[in-house]
């Protein structure tokens, strides 16, 4: 990938023919101007303007309102020549508001971080997909299905998800290892089987104790009205829960982005959602279970299904960091 940085009109042809071409302003700051120096600027510029103003009325103070009116133009200077836009600026996708070619990193930070996102996004997606895919089919059987109810409230519970995982911030230091570039390679396929793997054993185990406390009926019918069954309430907070798994277990984080823990919204978002069905497995709130539709849970099966959902987690925790460190990063290729 070919990077050009380029000031004028002799970089136009550079700009346009590299991967990525940015137009830097020659005549601006190298850094980012402080907010207490601009602050103290706005105030004089404002105190010279009120001076000016009492000078207009007093026609004695005609040589301190000349001295005003040349240092009112020396700040208006100042201004004038921080930005102006030429041809390379035309050219390049990019234009940086400093003279300094630091807007690299910035560039880097931001394409890693957007980058990084979009593939844990696609992954996430591939792994709620087949998850959801078997809870229905595993409802289907027993002529079961959601109810409205708990359809709303899941899309609800995880929209959050959805929306603050693509809100993450790139960190402020460039990190030297490389995310892939592509969904796919040997971690995010492998990632992606193994933990579904869990899931489909962990989803399998529960909905057979169900059929076992709960036989399944002779006759199936698929047109019957909604009703809350065993089946239904385990499938629903299972479902839910792997869900909510598959957005804290693959959450990227550093080195290109914030952490879960610094990403406030996402992680509240996440805690909120497990908490919620902790109030649904052990039925601390009965009206809870009992407005979306759901059963409370026999005694026995309270534990063996928050077991279960907490070795699932641990279990696919283990398996994705342990191949993120074997082959999560992308190596550079030799160029001979």
């Amino acid at each position: 990938v070919t990077v050009m940085c380029g000031d004028g009109t002799n970089d136009v042809g550079a700009l346009k023919h590299a991967d990525v071409g940015v137009a830097i302003i020659s005549n601006a700051p190298e850094v980012k101007p402080d907010k207490k120096a601009v602050q103290e600027k706005q105030n004089m510029k404002q105190q010279i303007t009120q001076a000016l103003e009492m000078g207009r009325r007093e026609k004695k103070m005609q040589e301190r309102q000349k001295l005003l009116e040349e240092k009112l133009k020396e700040l208006q200077a100042e201004e004038d020549t921080l930005v102006k836009l030429g041809d390379a600026s035309i050219a390049s996708p990019f234009t940086s508001k400093y003279s300094s070619v630091k807007c690299i990193c910035n560039i880097i930070r931001q394409g890693r971080c957007t980058l990084v996102t979009t593939l844990q996004m696609f992954k996430i997606l591939a792994l709620n997909a087949l998850i959801i895919a078997y809870c229905q089919s595993a409802l289907y059987l027993d002529g079961v299905k959601f109810s409205d109810g708990q359809a709303t409230l899941q899309g609800l519970l995880l929209a959050g998800c959805f929306l603050f995982i693509s809100r993450s911030k790139p960190l402020d230091k460039l990190s030297a290892s490389r995310p892939h570039a592509s969904i796919f390679n040997l971690y995010t396929i492998t990632t992606v089987v193994l933990q579904f793997l869990v899931h489909l054993y962990t989803i399998v185990r529960l909905v057979d104790k169900c059929h076992v406390l709960e036989p399944r009926a002779a006759r199936v019918d698929l047109d019957a009205e909604f009703a809350p069954t065993l089946l239904n309430t385990v499938v629903y907070i299972v479902s839910v829960t792997l869900q909510l798994n598959t957005f804290v277990i693959n959450y990227r984080g550093h080195p290109y982005m914030e952490s879960l823990t610094e990403n406030k919204p996402l992680c509240y978002s996440a805690l909120a959602t497990a908490a919620f069905m902790l109030l649904l497995v052990f039925g601390s709130a009965p009206e809870v279970n009992t407005e979306f539709s759901l059963m409370v849970l026999p005694q026995g099966l309270k534990y063996e299904v928050f077991i279960a959902l907490l070795l699932d987690s641990l279990t696919t925790l283990v398996v994705d960091r342990v191949l993120l460190w074997a082959c999560g990063d992308a190596k550079l290729k030799k160029m001979y």
